[in-house]
């Protein structure tokens, strides 16, 4: 896995130095800037997972720093953690309205310092791998969460994976906005019924188009995949409301749901779980109606 990425823009080299030995201690890969000009070029260039921006900077101070970057398109996905010693609240203010994404008063303890990279870093991360069109973390949350449960030997967890039949088809007859509502609803009731049978322990996630995946303990995974299925058919007649509706009931949506304990099954890897939900949904395209389809050893 390759290392988080930070740029540690400090003009004083005793504090560089020690904010660079503790970040490079707790696994990260520190670039040092010496002025604000070099940062703002660094951090174009670099692209890194955080900046640590000094205030009192030569050139270019580090409230200027933090509006430039924030204004460009690219750079603005970068959290900013500013560095000061002027502690008052007027220059906190400034500096949070510049851009900055947290705030840090000098003296500080270095173990402070590692605790708040980590959290914006963690931050910044799952807000950028979430789906636009439902919210739900994104298809790197997903593997991410996978390779936990294979990691931790979960093997009292279940992975489903959902996706719907025949969208395709929906999406040409009805446009991609009314599609893309339709997978905003569907978001919003996968939520709904894993937070009901799973609880704050329910992970949701939304790979992509009509495809999500929910982790749940066993014990509720089947009764889930079931209730799953009764309330999206009970949706599915009047997303067909309107001039093509009709037409197109005859092959209107179908929720399949594939069921596999990743650990039972043997799967050490996101790659084996993968093959495992293949096999299962073959079983589940040769039926007719939403289904659930719990892999086995034997299936095909």
């Amino acid at each position: 896995m390759l290392l988080k990425k930070i740029v540690v823009a400090e003009d004083d080299d005793a504090i560089a130095h020690l904010v660079a030995a503790a970040a490079g201690d707790a696994g990260f890969l520190c670039l040092r800037a010496h002025d604000g000009n070099e940062a703002l070029s660094m951090c174009r260039r670099e692209a890194p997972d955080l900046l640590i921006l000094d205030v009192m900077m030569p050139h270019t101070d580090g409230l200027e720093v933090a509006r430039r970057l924030k204004s460009d398109v690219l750079s603005s996905r970068i959290p900013i953690l500013m560095l000061t010693s002027l502690s008052g609240v007027d220059d906190r203010v400034k500096g949070l309205d510049a851009g900055a994404d947290d705030y840090l008063a000098k003296p500080f303890d270095l173990r402070e310092l590692i605790a708040r990279v980590r959290a914006l870093i963690r931050s910044a991360t799952r807000e950028r791998d979430r789906n636009p069109t439902t919210n739900l973390p994104g298809s790197t949350a997903v593997e991410d969460y996978v390779n936990d449960v294979l990691k931790r030997h979960r093997a009292d967890h279940v992975l489903l994976y959902l996706d719907v039949d025949h969208f395709d088809t929906y999406a040409d007859a009805f446009g991609f906005h009314k599609a893309d509502e339709v997978i905003a609803e569907l978001g919003e009731l996968v939520l709904e019924q894993a937070r009901i049978h799973g609880g704050g322990e329910a992970f949701v996630g939304h790979i992509g188009g009509d495809d999500f995946v929910v982790v749940v303990r066993a014990s509720e995974a089947e009764k889930l995949a079931n209730d799953l299925i009764a309330a999206f058919d009970t949706r599915v007649p009047r997303w067909y409301v309107g001039e093509s509706g009709g037409a197109q009931l005859g092959r209107r949506m179908l929720l399949s749901i594939a069921l596999v304990n990743a650990v039972a099954s043997g799967a050490r890897t996101t790659e084996d779980v993968a093959k495992l939900l293949a096999q299962a949904k073959r079983a589940s395209r040769r039926r007719d109606e939403s289904n659930v389809v719990v892999w086995r050893p034997e299936a095909d």
